[in-house]
């Protein structure tokens, strides 16, 4: 008899034992998938973002880029009662994207600006008259003109003495969305 229980108890051990192996087998089985599906996805995501980063991206594609010129312009002397002094500054579209001008304003009531683009001009910008829902594009390759006006005299013999003048330019350009072209000067209170 006790050679039949240690035969059941062999029986009843050994049947444990290929039961722990099985269970083992099976948290081992669970464990290899999963290892192999985070390798798969951290592959994919290596390969997702070496291909993002390989090619151009859809936002830098068809982008304005304004270009002014000159940014600065030095009248040098002029007298308050000489008359305005007029600049006309470039502004190109150097981008492969259409560039919108949506607003200009200038630093300082004795100043204006219009903008000539095709044959049309814009209304006249100044310190307080800006026009709303106005707009103008300015297409890939494309010349705008800023024509620019100072009245010296404005200010009367209070204004004499170096002065700078800003024209701002709000523009979808992502790199330069509020662009400015300066008009410089010294204003004497003699005739030139």
């Amino acid at each position: 008899m006790d050679n039949q229980e240690l035969t059941k108890k062999q029986q009843y051990l050994l049947k444990k034992e290929q039961k722990n192996k099985e269970k083992l087998e099976k948290v081992r089985a669970k464990k290899n998938k999963t290892m192999i599906k985070t390798f798969i996805v951290l592959g994919l995501i290596i390969i997702g973002i070496g291909y993002g980063l390989s090619r151009p991206s859809g936002q830098n594609q068809n982008l304005p880029k304004m270009e002014i010129s000159p940014l600065q312009y030095d009248a040098g002397t002029v007298s308050i009662v000489g008359g305005l002094v007029k600049k006309t500054f470039e502004i190109k579209n150097n981008g492969t994207g259409d560039l919108e001008i949506g607003g200009i304003t200038t630093s300082c009531m004795c100043t204006t600006a219009v903008l000539t683009v095709d044959g049309q001009s814009s209304p006249e910008f100044g310190m307080h008259n800006n026009q709303l829902f106005w707009s103008q594009i300015i297409t890939p390759g494309q010349i705008g003109y800023l024509d620019v006006a100072f009245d010296p005299a404005y200010h009367g013999f209070k204004g004499t003495g170096d002065i700078t003048r800003i024209i701002y330019i709000s523009t979808n350009d992502p790199q330069n969305n509020k662009a400015e072209a300066r008009l410089t000067a010294s204003v004497t209170p003699q005739p030139n």
